[in-house]
């Protein structure tokens, strides 16, 4: 944000969304809220800016995409007689996360922390970090599964963006540009009028009410300390036993950040490529021995917690949880975080002497 010292408001009227996503898409990549051939939504590359859909609330598919992408060519390599020539992969191309809900904003500051954590930050996330601009969007509605206000985290909080959509009546939406890089994007919204007073008041009120339903009924900080008085404990069996261990969870989480390093070869020419990975999978821990430190499931199921809600904030002082709710609509077997949560709590309280 340096050098930003003004936020500037613009009103864009909804028949005029096609014509701001058009400019967006001027010489960048831009992920949005899409939905797939089966209607869901989910965020995906946009070909035309009439695939964006703004009557999608917190897609299944989460944007982490954007800045760790699924399958990432760190090097390609050619060999021959001995020499070996390394070739690097081109430059990150300039991108626009769009449509971001408050909750997946907080998701790319847990990115931003692990991958940036000395001693070794990692370039390849840095890089393409550093090209994206993200535009986030309020929502003054709840999903019944989303439970970021449970963890302080309100659906209007436009902070950590670069350009911000609050929702206004008749479908219109207030453009906040909110940094430099928001700034940045001009061309792309200069065409639409000032915010009046009239919107500047229905903007704060709109905060006013959704801050006022903040609940947080989830302390994390008694979760992390409760977490480490129970790492034995029988709870672990009944979560873990109608896991199947799938890692849709893990897959649909903004913030899991597991990879695999595989290489990739033909003949004399390779490629080291890194791959999303989870470690609710057997291999993720299985050793090059055959040995694997966490044998069952349970294991497994009680690291994914422990990681979100123990380790994570121990070390980046931020829970590796957003409330975002997709891995509740993905389990197959129907395993709610939220109870799991609750559990923890008073299963704490409980067995303590």
């Amino acid at each position: 944000m340096s050098g930003f010292n003004k936020i500037e408001i613009r009103i864009i009227p909804p028949a005029e969304m096609p014509v701001f996503v058009a400019a967006l898409m001027q010489g960048r990549k831009v992920l949005a809220p899409t939905r797939n051939d089966d209607g869901l939504c989910v965020f995906a590359w946009l070909t035309a800016p009439e695939q964006a859909d703004w009557t999608c609330g917190i897609p299944l598919v989460p944007p982490k995409q954007a800045l760790l992408p699924r399958a990432e060519v760190l090097f390609r390599y050619h060999r021959e007689k001995g020499k070996e020539t390394i070739l690097p992969p081109p430059p990150p191309e300039p991108q626009i996360v769009l449509g971001l809900h408050p909750c997946d904003v907080q998701a790319v500051k847990v990115l931003d922390a692990v991958f940036s954590a000395e001693p070794s930050p990692d370039q390849p996330y840095l890089e393409r970090r550093a090209v994206t601009t993200l535009i986030g969007r309020g929502f003054s509605e709840d999903e019944p599964i989303v439970f970021c206000r449970e963890l302080g985290i309100d659906p209007m909080d436009n902070r950590d963006c670069d350009a911000f959509l609050v929702p206004l009546a008749g479908g219109r939406l207030a453009l906040e540009i909110l940094t430099d890089k928001g700034a940045a994007l001009k061309p792309a919204y200069e065409r639409f009028p000032p915010a009046g007073a009239q919107d500047l008041a229905a903007i704060a009120e709109a905060r006013k009410q959704s801050l006022a339903r903040i609940t947080q009924p989830l302390d994390m900080a008694a979760i992390q300390r409760n977490l480490e008085t129970i790492f034995n404990s029988d709870l672990w069996n009944r979560i873990h036993e109608p896991c199947v261990g799938c890692g849709a969870c893990a897959f649909l989480c903004p913030t899991c950040h597991c990879f695999d390093i595989q290489e990739e070869t033909r003949g004399p020419d390779g490629a080291r490529v890194r791959v999303w990975d989870t470690c609710q999978f057997d291999l993720f821990t299985r050793h090059a021995s055959g040995h694997n430190p966490r044998t069952s499931q349970k294991e497994r199921s009680r690291q994914r917690i422990m990681h979100k809600f123990s380790y994570g904030v121990g070390k980046f002082h931020i829970p590796f949880c957003v409330g975002c709710g997709r891995c509740i609509a993905a389990c197959p077997a129907h395993n709610d975080v939220r109870q799991i949560l609750k559990e923890i709590q008073d299963l704490a309280k409980a067995e303590k002497p």
